[in-house]
This record gives structure tokens, sequence and C-alpha cells, in this order.
């Protein structure tokens, strides 16, 4: 593992070299396969990881046994991280567990773990550093709040923003047709609402002709329209 890896990290985007060779010297690198589990909300807490290679999918199971998709955590992101500030004196007493399931989505998942101790050691004997790192953790949380404010909207204006999202990434010569990087069933998970909705919205958008639906790939035909829809 190179060393500048930790460089593309937002977590610590904003520390010095020698700052990122503190962490970079006492980190553990971890490998899964596709369908692994990383962690369940049962275990206890270790520490936080960063997706270095492949993707990973962090959920919840409710009473019914309905999964609830949180986030889906992608190269150089950190998950797992917010415990370490909020549960301070639990993790320090080995009294907390994990908050969410963790599961590998791709195989050969490669993945950084911070042991917790390791964090507290290196964060207590360095108050820059700590700063800094508080700092890019406030400007997670202002992401995570817009998220919040999303999935109270309609599924049609979720569905459509998701889809413009995924089209703004999409660096290609063919920029009207996306490809979803996860199952639909895990779409109608993350974006809050089940398989049936999602399908009924996708076909209402593809006969309204606004789409073009082929399995995994959209094809975005009237993205005015498209618009229209995600501004509600």
């Amino acid at each position: 593992m190179d060393r500048d890896i930790l460089k593309n990290v937002h977590l610590f985007s904003e520390l010095s070299e020698s700052e990122l060779e503190k962490i970079y010297s006492r980190c553990d690198l971890k490998t899964f396969g596709k369908g692994e589990m990383i962690f369940f909300d049962t275990e206890p807490y270790q520490g936080f990881y960063i997706v270095i290679e492949g993707s990973v999918k962090i959920f919840k199971i409710s009473k019914d046994g309905r999964e609830h998709i949180v986030h889906f955590i992608h190269p150089f992101n950190t998950f797992a991280e917010v415990p370490l500030l909020e549960q301070y004196e639990k993790i320090r007493n080995d009294e907390f567990t994990y908050p969410a399931n963790a599961m590998s989505l791709e195989k050969d998942t490669k993945l950084i773990l911070i042991r917790a101790g390791v964090f507290y050691d290196i964060v207590e004997k360095n108050k820059t550093m700590c700063l800094k790192m508080i700092s890019t953790l406030a400007k997670r949380l202002r992401h995570l709040n817009v998220y919040i404010e999303n999935i109270t909207q309609d599924v049609p204006k979720r569905i459509a923003r998701y889809i413009l999202t995924e089209q703004i990434k999409i660096i290609s010569e063919n920029k009207d047709q996306i490809e979803l990087p996860i199952s639909k069933h895990d779409l109608a998970a993350y974006l809050g609402t089940i398989d049936e909705t999602l399908s009924r919205a996708l076909k209402k958008f593809q006969d309204d002709n606004v789409i073009e639906v082929d399995g995994k790939n959209i094809k975005v035909k009237d993205k005015q329209a498209l618009v229209k829809i995600a501004a509600g």
C-alpha cells in the first residue's frame, strides 16, 4: 500500500506529509470477497475503514427483516468513523458495538482499518491533526444532511436526482447513458423505497419517453424533463 493513497481520503485531505506518515505506519490492510461481511452491528467496535478498491454497502435490518441501506462506500471514502468522536468513553472501555452492518460488494475489495486505539493515540498527541480531521468530518455531516433531505422527497424525484448525479460521474463520449453501479434492489433500498415502487417509477419515466431502461443501463432521452422532475 502506497502512503499517497491516504492523500485521496477526504478525512485526511488537509494533513501534511509528516502527519500522513504517522497514520500510514499504523494502518492494517484487509481484503474481502464479494458478499463477505466486514462487520455486523452486534460486533465490538474495532475502528473505522477506508475503501481503497471495490465498494461497500452499509445497511441495517429492521425488526420485520427488511434491509435498509444507509450508504454505499466507494474508493477513498471512510466508514464507521463517526462513533470515534460520538462514543469515546464506551469505545475506550470496549463497551460499544458497530451501529450498522457492512458488506463488501465486489471481489477483492481492499480496505484499510485504522483501529480506535491507534486513532486516539495519534490525535491525543497531535492537536493540530485532530482539528483538521474534525473540520473534514463536519463537511461529511453536511453531505449526510443533504441525503436525509433528499429521501424525504417523493420517489420519482429521488430517482431523477440519482440518475442525474450518476450521469455527472460518467466520463465517456456517450454521456446520455449510464450503467447503474448497484443492483435495482439495492437502489430501491438506498432511495428508501421498495423494488415494486422503483420499477413502476422507472416504467413511468420510460412510458413518458424520459429515459430508456435496458437492464442496468439507463439512457437519458429527455434531460430537461428529468431535471424538471428532480426539481419537483
